[in-house]
């Protein structure tokens, strides 16, 4: 035995201990001490670099080939896979790549940096779809601020070769500090959740220009969505203000005023950053007790702008993202003082997350299903092998009772609007079990819309599970404990997002609320009605099944609907309709709230927001027409999508004789239908033939239609009521 494989290692030993167990070895000697540091402890990568920069060191030519020998014949684990995809990396990448995917699929390693290693790899071979995925496995593990300071440019180029496609939109970042360091964050954030984004920095410490100067460089990019990045010295307050209600007002009129000029002369959604606080402040409990307190007034000023932000404005919780960060991570005195850079570098990720949160909200990508595994997900332990009284749930112990909290949390889910569903390798009988007996499940088997539980993979069922609720993949957020399921899932179904949970129950509800998948700017009659409207749309599908033809179910609905106009009360459900809805939507043109403002403003156009009830229930409003002027006697329809829950019910016969009722009271006798094909709406692809609309072009992805209203129209819905006048019930929501 040589000198090094006598010598005991150990991978928890620091890196400076590693490297003198090398020292004065021969090659030989080195390759026995490294097989021998393989076998103890699991993979830690600083110390395997230590030891490849050990091997490395003083090679010669056959030493470089013997290592690759050594390498290939270690047994499988973790760190031989590493020292593999390092080896071969600078000769055959092919082979560095193989090794990169077997390290990563191994579960037992979780560093983004890892994931960012071998997507190099995977780009360098021009495999960008791979090495897409792999920043995106990297993105999904909340990396710090390094990361994305080192794989901005391979993101970049990623970007340029597959560009994302769920969305796209403009966003512009205004603020008083440097921002430079923070749009490549929340652009990575953007790749990561598939939009599309072009990005806008402001010039610095000029936000105030940019929104007011129509010649700004903001008003030329025309954004979507702004960021007013502000921060507490904006507002140079003294420690103590002498008349403090002066002081309120007038700092909450400024920025009131800014918010109105970008929805005049832009048209956008405004995301504006609450102040945060001062790390440090002299006059400490003072500042927050008495009246004019520079933390009472930012405190106050803040609770102003977020009781009078209009709904094309939403507030940012700076102090939401301080407190995640840390107050020494999100104030750098000496980053402030050289740099102007605010927050720190190491609080921008998690600010980057709560901004991309209002970016989803605002482009209709907040998620409506959560689907939950069961084993080790929703209790401790195996139902099958452990029984109703092996499993852990509730007060009887610690983990017990980080489930129960789990139930609490998707039970405070469920009350907003957000669908539960199970989906679970198990015996029907035996996943049922708990919900019925166990007296500590917070949950029970009626909180959930689906319960998928069977022996096919999970990819299989949330497929179905999507069927049945008639929604896309890309509302589902997938709650598993297990990394291979998380893994097998995401490889599948890139559109579904998968919550990457820890080993502990502890941090369950942490890692799914800290996601903000769920996150909303607006809480709609919809949203509230949501899980009652998904269960009546289960006993309607009963209904039809049972139904000797399509017509007897539609008469057995007793349907009635209402067309009304865009209101104020009904603006926020219409603009989450326009950004959510995907394949029932011919132009698939996406709004924000002060966009549809404009367009229903105008005199000349036409608005209709489509409700529709049936003997189950009250689905609210599940369509929108909007029908814009564009010479005399003719309208454009801009815009025109409907929920999926309620295909196959004649509702789009519904919305075409409303449209043209109200057309001809206009003296508008023609209409130009537009359809923009898109990988989900190929469901309308035949719409406008179908309603003996004319073909006049197809170009670029757009064909157009002509139809012209005739004398005597004859109404196309014949098992709908009518409602638009009469039924006060139904047009509630836009009075």
């Amino acid at each position: 035995m040589g000198r090094g494989a006598a010598q005991s290692g150990n991978w928890d030993r620091n890196m400076s201990d590693i490297a003198r167990r090398f020292t004065g070895l021969n090659f030989s000697q080195k390759l026995e001490t490294a097989a021998t540091l393989l076998r103890e402890g699991p993979f830690q990568q600083a110390a395997a670099d230590a030891v490849l920069e050990a091997l490395s060191a003083e090679q010669t030519p056959g030493d470089t080939e013997a290592l690759l020998h050594w390498a290939a014949a270690l047994p499988p684990s973790a760190a031989a896979s590493y020292f593999r995809a390092r080896l071969h990396a600078p000769t055959n990448l092919e082979e560095s790549a193989r090794h990169w995917s077997a390290l990563l699929s191994s579960g037992a390693v979780s560093d983004p940096l890892l994931y960012l290693q071998a997507a190099r790899a995977y780009r360098d071979l021009g495999k960008t779809a791979e090495a897409a995925q792999l920043l995106r496995e990297a993105l999904i593990r909340r990396p710090r601020y390094a990361f994305y300071a080192r794989s901005e440019k391979l993101i970049r180029a990623v970007w340029k070769e597959q560009p994302p496609t769920m969305r796209r939109c403009k966003i512009a970042v205004l603020g008083s500090s440097t921002t430079a360091l923070m749009i490549p964050v929340l652009r990575a954030l953007c790749f990561r959740e598939g939009i599309d984004a072009e990005f806008y920095e402001g010039l610095y410490g000029a936000f105030r220009q940019e929104v007011l100067d129509p010649r700004s460089g903001l008003h030329r990019f025309k954004p979507d969505i702004v960021f007013l990045v502000t921060n507490w010295r904006d507002l140079a307050l003294p420690a103590l203000s002498e008349k403090p209600a002066e002081t309120i007002a007038a700092a909450a009129g400024e920025f009131k005023a800014l918010w109105q000029a970008m929805a005049d002369r832009l048209g956008c959604h405004v995301v504006q950053h609450a102040f945060d606080r001062p790390a440090a402040e002299a006059y400490g409990y003072l500042s927050e007790s008495m009246p004019g307190g520079r933390l009472r007034i930012l405190r106050a000023i803040n609770e102003r702008l977020l009781a009078e932000a209009p709904s094309y404005v939403s507030v940012l919780d700076t102090s939401e993202a301080m407190q995640a960060a840390g107050v020494a991570n999100w104030e750098d005195p000496f980053l402030w003082h050289t740099a102007k850079q605010h927050p720190g570098t190491e609080a921008l990720p998690r600010l980057a997350e709560l901004q991309l949160a209002h970016v989803r909200a605002v482009l209709g990508l907040t998620r409506k299903v959560l689907v939950c595994d069961l084993d080790n997900t929703m209790w401790g332990g195996v139902i099958g092998e452990d029984g109703l009284e092996g499993i852990r749930v509730g007060p009887a112990s610690a983990d017990g009772e980080a489930y129960a909290a789990l139930h609490r949390y998707l039970l405070d889910l469920k009350s907003r609007g957000i669908l539960l569903a199970v989906c679970s390798k198990n015996n029907p009988e035996d996943a049922r079990l708990p919900f019925e007996k166990h007296e500590h499940m917070g949950v029970r088997l009626d909180d959930f819309v689906m319960f998928s539980a069977n022996w096919d993979d999970k990819v299989t069922n949330l497929r179905r599970i999507a069927e049945k609720l008639s929604l896309g993949l890309d509302s589902f957020v997938f709650l598993d404990d297990n990394p291979l399921e998380r893994a097998w899932v995401r490889s599948q179904l890139p559109e579904v997002a998968v919550v990457e949970v820890g080993s502990s129950p502890h941090t369950y509800v942490q890692e799914l609320d800290r996601c903000y998948y769920f996150y909303a700017l607006t809480l709609s009659k919809e949203d509230q009605n949501r899980v009652a409207a998904y269960r009546s749309q289960v006993e309607s599908e009963s209904l039809r099944e049972a139904a000797p033809t399509v017509e007897a179910f539609l008469e057995q609905l007793q349907m009635k609907a209402a067309a009304t106009p865009v209101t104020s009360r009904n603006l926020a459900r219409v603009t989450q309709l326009t950004n959510k809805t995907n394949q029932f939507n011919l132009t698939t043109r996406r709004y924000t709230e002060a966009q549809v403002s404009q367009v229903a403003a105008n005199p000349e156009n036409w608005t209709g927001v489509f409700q529709l009830a049936d003997r189950f229930g009250d689905h609210g409003i599940i369509g929108v027409i909007f029908c814009v002027s564009t010479e005399p006697g003719t309208w454009e329809i801009d815009t025109w999508l409907m929920s999926c829950r309620v295909l196959g019910r004649q509702m789009e016969e519904f919305m075409v004789d409303r449209m043209v009722e109200a057309a001809i009271r206009a003296g508008v006798r023609r209409l130009v239908g537009i359809y923009r094909k898109t990988a989900k709406s190929v469901l309308v692809a035949d719409l406008y033939p179908r309603f003996d609309f004319e073909q006049v072009s197809s170009a670029d992805g757009e064909t157009r239609y002509r139809f012209t209203i005739p004398e005597n129209y004859t109404p196309r819905c014949g098992f709908i009521a009518n409602a638009s006048e009469a039924s006060a019930d139904l047009a509630a929501n836009a009075k």
